[in-house]
């Protein structure tokens, strides 16, 4: 037998109209993908997917509309309504290219659920060996009782950790807080004490009552806010 039948296995199976196929090499972890249809270029390594596609390898789970996986490079590429659950994770898009089942790239309308943490924009890069997400334009976070809006947005999520950047907005109407910055860190679950920091041109209004600052500290286990650097606190009567 040669070699390259004794590292590549292929399996095709027929059912209720669905068709199943399994690629599996020596030393790795098989591809499942199911399909109306699939195409296979073998000397490509290349599977072309329509309709109702699942894409299934080692802990993730990705479906779709359609969707292209090459065997060689270990890249995915599912369209139309996407959506990819691994343990505690879930990212949906218009599309998600995934590299070296490591590096996801998620477009058009990209949510991303770890844990307690919410992320959306119209782009999410996201890294699973790292923990680590990149919104790098319209960022949208949601918090436990509020969002967070910013140009940029890094999310650490093995420490509930997200660090915002430019024009940052944060509302919690249950707090009546509105504040904005050039920078914001925002500290979850995982912190010894649950806040946002905010950093350049800091401004925060809660209840009536105004306060600027270089650096604002808003605690988000109560409705306490800590200045630093030049201040400045408007009072409105009650």
């Amino acid at each position: 037998m040669s070699r390259k039948l004794m590292t590549l296995a292929l399996t095709i199976l027929l059912s209720f109209g669905l068709i199943t196929v399994i690629y599996a090499a020596t030393n790795d972890k098989p591809v499942e993908l199911a399909a109306d249809t699939i195409e296979y270029d073998s000397a490509q390594g290349i599977m072309t997917a329509q309709g109702s596609v699942k894409l299934t390898r080692d802990k993730a789970v990705l479906t779709g509309a359609s969707a292209q996986y090459n065997t060689k490079t270990k890249e995915a590429d599912i369209f139309g309504g996407v959506k990819v659950v691994r343990e505690d994770t879930t990212l949906t898009a218009d599309e998600v290219r995934s590299y070296n089942d490591n590096y996801l790239v998620a477009t058009g309308q990209a949510v991303l659920v770890k844990g307690d943490s919410t992320v959306s924009g119209p782009k999410i890069e996201h890294w699973i060996d790292k923990q680590y997400s990149l919104i790098a334009d319209g960022a949208h976070l949601t918090m436990e009782d509020g969002y967070m809006t910013s140009n940029k947005l890094e999310v650490f999520h093995s420490e509930n950790r997200a660090i915002g950047t430019g024009d940052v907005h944060i509302v919690s109407d249950k707090r009546k807080l509105d504040a904005t910055a050039n920078l914001a860190t925002y500290f979850g679950s995982k912190a010894a004490q649950k806040k946002v920091v905010l950093s350049g041109n800091a401004r925060a209004v809660q209840d009536g009552n105004v306060i600027t600052g270089k650096t604002l500290t808003i605690y988000l286990d109560d409705k306490a806010m800590d200045a630093q650097g030049r201040s400045k606190l408007v009072v409105t009567p009650q």
